[in-house]
């Protein structure tokens, strides 16, 4: 039996939205999209405990489960049951093992997706307090367990959301040679693997009037001792700590960055800078365009500074990829490393977001309107033209840089950038403390 050491409560749920929305450079689904999935979490009446990987061993056994395909379906449709039936697949296709905990496929919004999957599908809600990358990901084979774990057996489910006709439920498992651990080839094996996967995956979300853009997701079925090496650890009670901090800063103060470099600082990580002197950017335009599964974005921002005018131009592909300075020839922040924005929610979502929290007692719904109306993370959805937003750069995990180096060089290279990988400190100041 389980012994999970972090009961969750609905206002920590509210905090690792925003703590994990910013962690996810832009992309991970919609702050909208998350709170839809505590409604649903809250609802289930169930509370939602936390696990260390630390505290596992052989006996356990998690499997990954999420949504996939374009964040813009993702708000739109949800997923309609489908992260349920993703742990029930598993859980037959794997006896006589037995599921204990999920796991989070990224940072954002997915983690409430593996959150409610947990809720109705395991006797006790536990989620492994990690995920495959610290940050939200656009390819199965940039995570950081895709050389370490067999992808499969994998399981890709619709939401049945048709209005015309009878919703037909779909549950499609997919099935390669399993790699031995043995295999002197197998981290290559294992990666290249993910990438078939992946290319199988996309079409089959892009089908029309059976997924139209969005499904769930399950696979990596792995135990607890696979799980201490594979994953990213922590990422779960980091989003929660900078949720938590975000809501005690002052919604008017303008020198955000300064007081949230120091905190970063606290739990190690460098805050680099994208701005002279803590100015926030405007959004001037967003172009997207939904294709193949993916929703590919173009965001510029410019900033005056003393009649000085900066323009940086992020380029998204279901999350924060690159971003460049216009003035400048080459990028400012390369991927893996992320491109994080921190801001205001515009009050017509906002609004939006509190009309649907149904699930909520009052008090509930206090805390999520004081979560929402303060300084927030944001993803590419939340973000209006005409919006002041501060931009910022983070390292990204070690694991990214090391494992994925090539799978991150191949994103960028389809965005024109042939160049190789460069690290903040080369490109960026780290902010002053």
């Amino acid at each position: 039996m389980i012994d999970p050491k972090t009961p969750l409560t609905t206002q920590a749920l509210f905090n690792i939205v925003n703590g994990s929305t910013l962690l996810a450079s832009g992309g991970g689904g919609s702050i909208k999209t998350a709170y839809s999935f505590v409604n649903q979490i809250v609802g289930t009446g169930k509370t939602i405990n936390l696990l260390s990987p630390a505290d596992m061993n052989s006996s356990y056994y998690g499997v990954v489960v999420g949504a996939m395909g374009s964040p813009e379906s993702f708000e739109k449709i949800g997923l309609k049951g489908a992260e349920d039936r993703a742990v029930k697949v598993m859980q037959d296709l794997c006896k006589p093992k037995e599921i204990n905990f999920t796991i989070s496929v990224e940072t954002g919004s997915n983690i409430f997706v593996a959150m409610l999957a947990a809720a109705k599908a395991l006797d006790s809600a536990i989620v492994v307090d990690a995920d495959g990358a610290g940050r939200s990901v656009p390819t199965l084979s940039c995570l950081s367990y895709s050389s370490k774990i067999n992808i499969t057996p994998f399981a890709v489910l619709n939401a049945p959301h048709s209005k015309d006709k009878d919703p037909v439920e779909g549950d499609i498992v997919l099935n390669l040679p399993l790699i031995s651990d043995e295999d002197p080839d197998e981290s290559a094996k294992k990666k290249a693997q993910a990438s078939v996967i992946e290319n199988m995956v996309r079409p089959i979300l892009s089908s029309k009037d059976s997924f139209d853009g969005i499904g769930a997701i399950s696979g990596w079925l792995m135990d607890g001792e696979q799980a201490k090496s594979a994953l990213v650890p922590g990422t779960i009670s980091m989003s929660q700590r900078i949720g938590e901090q975000l809501s005690e800063y002052n919604a008017e103060d303008k020198n955000i960055i300064s007081q949230f470099a120091r905190f970063l600082e606290t739990l190690n990580i460098s805050l680099y800078s994208l701005s002279d002197n803590n100015t926030s950017f405007t959004l001037k335009s967003k172009e997207s365009i939904s294709r193949g599964g993916f929703d590919f974005n173009m965001l510029v921002f410019t900033q005056s500074i003393n009649e000085d005018e900066k323009e940086l131009v992020v380029i998204n592909q279901n999350e924060n990829l690159l971003l460049w300075d216009s003035a400048k020839d080459h990028p400012l922040t390369i991927c893996p490393d992320s491109i994080c924005m921190l801001g205001k929610l515009d009050e017509t979502i906002k609004d939006g977001i509190l009309s649907e929290l149904k699930s909520l007692n009052y008090k509930e719904r206090r805390e999520a309107e004081k979560s929402l109306g303060g300084w927030h993370g944001l993803s590419v959805e939340d973000v209006v033209v005409g919006q002041e937003v501060y931009l910022f750069s983070l390292p990204s995990p070690e694991a990214l840089k090391n494992d994925n180096k090539e799978v991150f060089s191949a994103l960028a290279k389809q965005f024109g950038y042939f160049g190789s990988y460069e690290p903040l400190d080369k490109l960026l100041a780290k902010e002053k403390i």
